[in-house]
């Protein structure tokens, strides 16, 4: 890669970092939505993963003391079905129509977020288990179920001080579980069409991760000083827009 395009990678890894420190998730979604056409999501997703886990980690303190735990208990639980599934999409799956896929679900899910943001939905068990599975499908496939929880949990009325919290908890544990599942489908299968880590992983890893340590920590200093509502709104927004600038590269190339 050029040293135009590791300088992008730089520049997504800090603005991603930034969004995630603000609002407790989006972090994945903006990597994917800013890098896959210039990485190979198989490349990407691995990497971003690591880095969610760190950000968590960063995140941690006074997060599970808010998280809401009805909402942590079903996601959790629904990952450890569907992520597997994720994955496997994931190795098998040709490159070009993976960035395809990504790219429409990331921009419809973004769409759909801003949309539904609007509408109250009932908050119940059927709901928290049905977006825990999405969110396990999304993230083993494109490490991008934080915007499907995000999606629910705003339109089921979830405060914005417990949503943050408990995306923090549940990334957290997401992205332990779907790292393992990478590392094991790399041993199982290492001529699979896809290939999770290569010579360039350690690089992508610290041209993201730097910029993005740096991001996660004015953006939390930055949501101290908003509220809910506002921040939420710029997460959308930002991105719609990414997502729709995924969308135009993959209709004109």
């Amino acid at each position: 890669m050029s040293p135009y395009v590791w300088a992008w990678i730089a520049f997504v890894g800090f603005g991603a970092g930034w969004v995630r420190g603000f609002a407790g998730f989006g972090f994945s979604v903006l990597c994917m939505a800013g890098l896959a056409w210039y990485v190979s999501p198989a490349l990407v997703v691995p990497v971003v993963v690591m880095l969610e886990m760190f950000a968590s980690i960063q995140l941690w303190r006074g997060a599970l003391h808010c998280a809401d735990k009805r909402w942590l208990k079903s996601l959790v639980a629904l990952n450890v079905v569907a992520v597997p599934v994720g994955v496997g999409l994931l190795v098998w799956v040709p490159v070009e129509p993976l960035r395809a896929v990504v790219a429409v679900l990331l921009f419809v899910a973004a769409f759909t977020m801003r949309f539904v943001l609007r509408t109250q939905l009932t908050d119940s068990t059927w709901l928290r288990r049905s977006c825990g599975a999405a969110a396990g499908l999304l993230n083993g496939l494109a490490a991008s179920g934080g915007i499907v929880v995000g999606l629910t949990m705003a339109a089921a009325g979830v405060q914005a001080s417990a949503l943050r919290a408990t995306m923090i908890v549940y990334l957290l544990c997401a992205d332990a579980y779907a790292m393992l599942l990478m590392l094991l489908a790399y041993w199982l299968a290492p001529k699979a069409e896809n290939v999770f880590f290569t010579d360039q992983t350690p690089l992508l890893l610290m041209a993201l991760g730097v910029p993005m340590l740096v991001g996660v920590y004015l953006g939390k200093r930055v949501f101290q000083q908003t509220s809910g509502k506002d921040y939420r709104a710029f997460v959308l927004n930002l991105l719609v827009f990414l997502t729709s600038v995924g969308l135009l590269r993959l209709w004109f190339i």
